[in-house]
């Protein structure tokens, strides 16, 4: 309600809401939907003004009893509470029960005043930006920075940040009438209070869930109205899954189609000495041939000057291979049909002012991508496309990675 910030658990069908303004539960519903607390039609959630019902907490003094300094019934009833990052306490016992992001998501301020949370698990990190709805770090327990950064990139909106995993959508590059990638990367994303997804399995899990609407200017330039849902959730072993939901909300009973891909930057160790595995024999668009159709030859992609292809109903488990690391990404995706492999090398590396010129050599980009085949949905239908990346050490035997063993 007008703009203030709401949590809700859900757990066997019942839910509840809380409100960050006075920490408030202002709702409680049974597995039938009925309304368990009194909340007045007539509430207020104007701060300070205290909301009349569901459950306000009287704190430090209740009713006029005390401090005649004191309003009635004290002041954490109307005050902005924040998540609980560390709050000392063990999860619930009941792996279903449900839980916030506070377990293990600290809201902070990043670059350029920018806000982005922080998912901790099991000493892993990963950090995501509001802006962009973009991960922007993903580190392991040793604080070893796993995803690539520029350190030219810009945190200055409507500029695109230069690394990490940028959101291509509704557009792919410049297949279509928009900017190049779409949008969806240099709009502000707001926390999603109810984003329709259970908590996941893993009472240790971090996640956050986020959502974009499309503004009047996305509208004009993309006239569809969707609801694009985001959630980013670090596991145990670091695993980094983001899960995107596309729903078309259109009232007006038509159709609309978009191309998509993560556009995810890894860090490695020097990029003549990677191998990225999974992806030979299949057919592939180059992008520096005009798109021209070719079919992949060798046993392995490796590096040796300017790579950019689209490959074409790529498996759905693709290696990253780091020898000088002795380590290997894993790239697990659903929904997603195509791969783009890409690396500017050194010419291009040198014409974009927001990458260093030698940058090259320590980043690939391998994402998930929906592009050969734009995704359509009709009125109320959702997409869902799934992203996993994990770390293993390098399992590379006879010129193939073992994936079983990997896993």
């Amino acid at each position: 309600m007008n703009g203030l910030e709401k949590l809700v658990l859900r757990e066997g069908g019942c839910s509840a809401e809380v409100y960050l303004y006075g920490a408030h539960v202002t709702s409680w519903k049974n597995a039938q939907g009925e309304e368990l607390l009194f909340l007045s039609s007539k509430a207020l959630f104007e701060p300070p003004k205290a909301i009349r019902g569901g459950i306000p907490i009287c704190f430090p003094q209740f009713s006029n009893l005390g401090s005649q300094s004191l309003p009635p019934h004290g002041f954490a009833h109307n005050r902005l509470w924040a998540l609980d990052a560390h709050p000392q306490l063990d999860p619930p016992p009941n792996a279903t029960a449900a839980f916030t992001e506070a377990q293990a998501v600290e809201r902070e301020g990043g670059m350029n005043g920018l806000e982005k949370l922080v998912l901790r698990e099991g000493g892993w990190s990963a950090e995501v930006y509001l802006y962009g709805g973009h991960v922007s770090s993903w580190k392991n327990a040793q604080g070893e920075e796993l995803l690539f950064l520029s350190s030219k990139a810009l945190f200055e909106p409507p500029k695109a940040i230069r690394g990490g995993i940028p959101i291509c959508f509704p557009q792919f590059s410049n297949l279509g009438s928009l900017p190049p990638h779409g949008f969806a990367r240099n709009r502000l994303w707001a926390l999603d209070a109810d984003p329709q997804l259970d908590p996941p399995p893993n009472a240790t899990a971090a996640f956050v869930d986020l959502i974009l609407s499309p503004s009047h200017d996305d509208f004009k330039a993309y006239p569809h109205s969707f609801e694009y849902r985001l959630r980013v959730q670090l596991g145990p072993g670091g695993v980094l899954t983001l899960t995107s939901r596309v729903r078309n909300t259109n009232s007006d009973g038509k159709p609309f189609s978009f191309t998509f891909a993560y556009h995810t930057y890894f860090s490695v160790s020097d990029i003549s000495e990677v191998r990225v595995e999974g992806l030979e024999t299949l057919d592939y668009l180059d992008n520096l041939q005009d798109r021209s159709r070719f079919t992949e030859q060798g046993d392995a992609i490796t590096f040796e000057g300017e790579l950019d292809r689209i490959y074409l109903e790529a498996p759905r488990k693709i290696a990253i291979l780091d020898h000088e690391k002795n380590r290997t990404f894993l790239v697990i995706k659903d929904g997603l049909p195509d791969a783009v492999v890409w690396n500017p090398w050194d010419k291009k590396a040198k014409a974009m002012s927001d990458f260093g010129d030698e940058e090259y050599k320590h980043m690939v980009c391998v994402e998930a991508a929906a592009i050969e085949d734009p995704v359509t949905l009709k009125p109320t239908e959702e997409w869902t496309g799934r992203l996993q990346l994990s770390l293993v050490p390098n399992t590379h035997v006879g010129g193939s990675l073992d994936v079983p063993n990997a896993l």
